[in-house]
């Protein structure tokens, strides 16, 4: 992997990331509170998003030519370090969704979640962004599951009223969780790659082509 390229496409799906959540707090001041420590939260959960995005190579997209592997556990049993890599890069989803929201106190949600966000990133990689794998898919959702268990560990060793100050509960959880998500796949697709070219793009040593398609 070129880190120093993945870093790049990372600062420029923050920035539209960022600006988008300021504009989404700023409106929801205006009909409830959030605490401070849930807006923190909140603003690295979606640059955690942009990471994983990043990652797996979703900066743009390409037409489509779709590369699946159909086949499980295959490519687990070649490859352990991509196998440990997919799982470790969901955990801090599993970790996030119950500190965050109340109503994903629960292993059957956070997984869900987990294969949905997964799902999402295979399909868009059919559009030259990497390959379909089903294997990644299950280590994802396996990974989204451990961090589940680690945020039971946090939960109870963290004060309540800390934990608290990071929470929300009702509708509104499934609700600001989809936007994230929503915010986080747009930008990236969208709005970085054109920020990547007003930076990056026209340097000689970026390593891709300079011009705008």
């Amino acid at each position: 992997m070129d880190w120093e390229l993945s870093i790049r496409h990372l600062i420029c799906g923050y920035i539209p990331v960022f600006l988008a959540l300021v504009v989404y707090f700023v409106l929801t001041s205006k009909r409830r509170k959030l605490s401070k420590g849930h807006i923190i939260a909140s603003i690295v959960f979606c640059f955690y998003l942009v990471g994983i995005l990043t990652m797996t190579g979703i900066w743009y997209l390409g037409s489509f030519a779709p590369r699946i592997v159909y086949i499980p556990f295959v490519d687990t049993i070649r490859g352990p370090v991509d196998t440990a890599l997919n799982i470790f890069l969901f955990v801090p989803l599993g970790i996030f969704l119950p500190l965050m929201y109340k109503r994903f106190d629960c292993i059957k949600r956070v997984a869900l979640v987990g294969l949905l966000i997964s799902l999402s990133i295979e399909l868009v990689q059919m559009f030259e962004c990497g390959a379909t794998d089903i294997n990644d898919l299950i280590m994802n959702t396996l990974g989204a599951c451990l961090g589940y268990f680690i945020s039971k560990c946090l939960l109870r060793i963290f004060p309540k009223s800390w934990i608290k100050s990071l929470q929300i509960d009702g509708t509104q959880c499934r609700n600001e969780l989809l936007l994230f998500c929503v915010i986080s796949f747009v930008s990236m697709i969208t709005i970085q790659p054109k920020i990547y070219h007003s930076l990056f793009a026209a340097s000689k040593d970026s390593g891709e082509i300079s011009v705008w398609k």
